[in-house]
């Protein structure tokens, strides 16, 4: 006893010495996406294979083209498709576009050109060189209500990306991007999504989150998403969240986010560097294996600033591992010290229990003589329940005589009565006469079999409408008067006293093979569950 007391001590010592390691945990619902996740970032190979397989197949298309207006329109195509996949492309495709607006003296070709690719610079960080396109090389005045729009939409964008890079070298100082967005209100289509981008973003600036969280669901709604803006789209309501503070829902969209980039082989992005920021403290092997991707990415698409942003995270992920480390080594002490005590808690309990074996012993034979005395016993109950089931086979045999017996009855009855009609046939009305008053005394008997049946029965197994009824739909169950039963339950009250073959059945029930055949199809079409184990199953009533 003196142990036993002992041990909730050492405990409590043990306790005290291991380090406080919790951490924020992930709900199972997290978790599963990001498996989900990580079953995209694996499969990275097959997408960019098919994003590089349409870029070749415009690359193509380009090579053969003689036109100067369709080779416009296809460096402007393979802008388009690399404008998120890698800058240089993007800024390569977008220069022959201005060259060849230049040669076919395109001005506003070339003035949509200049546009795209000061708006290449803004989003890539290069921002003395989107300044430069879009404020020098510009000239605002002579474009059309269309262009217009794009490259207020375009200073609009720089404007939003400078306010949000304070680590930039350059110094620009541009409007702040509320001036545009009066005119831009006027330019763009009622409903269209350039229009409601804006008007979100103006939402958040407020404050009023429900209702950018409102609009930003709507634009999600209608975006399909298999393209890149979806995940533009759920990069803002993962956005909004974390300024609700509602940190699951925001992780959430921030994974779906990520995923649709992964679909479009997306370089430049932001949601996996985001979701790698969120899991440094929970999960810093993922962590560092999405930054790592981040990065990879990055630098292949050559951005200015976003590199640098990701390799802020790094420090970060240093930091969790070196954590991580340092409590290894904790633990390692701790489970040394705890080693020694329980070796000496083991070897003061081998020396109790050496002390205690006599008692063993003795207590070893009183449990031997009392299992012995239990499997009599047991050998007793196995007795009497083999005797009960050969009573319960004896009963049902019992009963399925009655049933024959009864049956033949009137199927005697019913012989009579036809010789009575043929006696009739033939003239002998004097011989029956008497007797014409019973020629429904067939029917009345098996009025009373059935009766008969139906009571005989219910009071052997009360329960079987109920059990019955649970073995069907709903809607399909029966719900005859107390006492009785209606056909179909006859049959199959006969099929749970071992009566399953239908010749047998509609010899008792006195139906024709095809009604018996007909009613059990319809009862099993009703069924639940395997419509070929329902007999099995109605055989197992009230066992």
């Amino acid at each position: 006893m003196r142990f036993r007391s002992a041990a909730p001590v050492v405990l409590s010592i043990v306790l005290m010495l291991l380090p406080s390691c919790r951490k924020p945990q992930l709900s199972d619902r997290i978790k599963g996406s990001l498996e989900e996740l990580d079953g995209y970032v694996a499969s990275r190979p097959v997408y960019e294979t098919r994003k590089k397989g349409q870029l070749d197949a415009l690359r193509r298309l380009l090579q053969t083209s003689n036109d100067p207006f369709r080779s416009y329109d296809l460096c402007e195509s393979l802008a388009n498709e690399f404008f998120a996949y890698s800058f240089d492309s993007t800024q390569y495709y977008l220069k022959r576009c201005l060259a060849l607006a230049e040669q076919t003296r395109d001005t506003e070709r070339e003035a949509a050109a200049s546009i795209a690719l000061g708006h290449l610079y803004a989003k890539a960080g290069h921002f003395m060189e989107a300044y430069n396109r879009l404020f020098e090389m510009t000239d605002k005045e002579s474009l059309s209500g269309p262009l217009r729009a794009d490259y207020l939409f375009a200073l609009y964008d720089f404007s939003r990306d400078l306010a949000g890079n304070s680590g930039m070298v350059e110094r620009l100082f541009i409007p702040d991007r509320s001036v545009y967005r009066e005119e831009l209100y006027s330019l763009l289509p009622e409903g269209s999504d350039k229009r409601m981008q804006i008007r979100l973003d103006e939402l958040v600036q407020e404050g009023r989150l429900e209702s950018a969280d409102s609009l930003c669901r709507i634009l999600v709604a209608r975006t399909d998403p298999n393209v890149h803006q979806y995940a533009i789209c759920a990069y803002e309501m993962s956005e909004i969240a974390g300024q609700r503070g509602n940190s699951e829902e925001q992780m959430e969209w921030l994974i779906k986010s990520a995923e649709c980039d992964i679909i479009n082989s997306v370089k430049d992005y932001a949601s996996l560097t985001m979701i790698a920021q969120h899991l440094v403290g929970v999960d810093v092997d993922r962590s560092f294996r999405y930054l790592r991707i981040a990065q990879e990415d990055a630098l292949a698409y050559n951005a200015k600033l976003r590199p640098w942003q990701i390799s802020q995270f790094f420090m970060g992920i240093e930091s969790a591992y070196s954590d991580r480390q340092q409590k290894s080594r904790q633990a390692m002490v701790i489970a040394s010290i705890l080693l020694a005590v329980l070796t000496v808690i083991l070897s003061l309990l081998t020396i109790a229990l050496i002390n205690r074996s006599r008692k063993l012993s003795r207590i070893r034979a009183q449990f031997e003589e009392s299992n012995m005395k239990i499997a009599m016993v047991n050998a007793t109950l196995n007795d009497v329940n083999a005797r009960l089931s050969r009573a319960d086979r004896v009963k049902e045999e019992f009963i399925v005589g009655f049933l024959h017996k009864l049956s033949d009855q009137i199927a005697g009855q019913r012989a009579e009565d036809n010789r009575l009609r043929n006696l009739l046939k033939q003239g002998k009305s004097a011989v029956v006469l008497k007797e014409l008053d019973l020629s429904t005394r067939s029917e009345k008997s098996l009025k009373e079999y059935y009766h008969t049946f139906d009571i005989t029965f219910l009071g052997l197994y009360p329960d079987f409408v109920e059990q019955f009824n649970a073995l069907l739909r709903e809607e399909e169950r029966f719900y005859p008067k107390e006492g009785c039963l209606n056909t179909e339950l006859r049959i199959f009250a006969l099929i749970r006293l071992g009566v399953d073959d239908s010749h047998d059945i509609a010899s008792i029930l006195h139906y024709s093979l095809s009604t018996i055949y007909n009613y059990k199809v319809s009862v099993k079409n009703a069924c639940l569950g395997d419509r070929d184990t329902f007999e099995q199953r109605v055989k197992m009533i009230g066992k």
